[in-house]
C-alpha cells in the first residue's frame, strides 16, 4: 500500500524524493522476501 502511494506520488509530481522513497520500499520488500525464503530453506533442511 505504501509502495503504491509512493509510486502514485512520483507519477503525479515527478518528485525525485518520491521515487527514491519508492525504491527504498522496494528494496526493503525484497530483503523481507529473501529473509522469508532463507528461513523456509533452513526449516526444510532440518
Amino acid at each position: 500500500m505504501l509502495k503504491e502511494f509512493a509510486w502514485s506520488a512520483f507519477e503525479k509530481t515527478g518528485s525525485v524524493d518520491a521515487y527514491v522513497f519508492y525504491k527504498e520500499i522496494e528494496a526493503h520488500d525484497k530483503i523481507q522476501e529473501n529473509n522469508a525464503l532463507a528461513k523456509e530453506e533452513v526449516a526444510a533442511s532440518k
